[in-house]
């Protein structure tokens, strides 16, 4: 019998990629869930807009940043909302780093949030975050959130 098959070395592998998956997972953490939040959010956070999304960004007082998403009836039907949030949501996952952190943010589609492919979507969200993100980093009390989480 080979020493290196009972040796485990298997199981570390596998443990690595699990870690690795953890690192890419969008976790109830990771999300935005009250409707406190959100209003909180709605209220006092910074607002920018994109072609086809309004976005709302706030710090939080987590180590972590946030996701919310709101899709409306205008911007189409079940299925063409639930694409939206899809697509969203696979953009924050695969880009947290680019993201800023410990930071909340809603984003809000519009009409025409429906016809984007996924190309395009990440291309256009890119944009915003390599142009707004350099304006939200250099204004570290704009958006500051005054509230602790309880």
């Amino acid at each position: 019998m080979d020493e290196s098959s009972s040796s485990g070395e298997g199981q570390k592998d596998a443990s690595a990629c699990q870690s690795d998956a953890r690192r890419f997972r969008l976790t109830k953490e990771d999300r935005i869930r009250r409707s406190s939040e959100y209003a909180r959010i709605m209220k006092k956070g910074v607002r920018y807009r994109t072609s086809h999304f309004h976005i709302r960004m706030l710090r939080n007082p987590l180590e972590v940043t946030r996701l919310g998403i709101a899709a409306g009836r205008k911007a189409g039907n079940a299925c063409a909302r639930n694409r939206i949030k899809r697509r969203l949501k696979e953009y924050f996952r695969l880009n947290r780093e680019k993201l800023p952190p410990e930071t909340d943010m809603v984003f809000i589609a519009l009409k025409d949030a429906s016809v984007l492919n996924t190309e395009q979507l990440f291309r256009e969200l890119d944009r915003f975050f390599e142009t707004e993100y350099k304006k939200w980093a250099d204004t570290p009390l704009r958006g500051r959130s005054d509230c602790t989480r309880s």
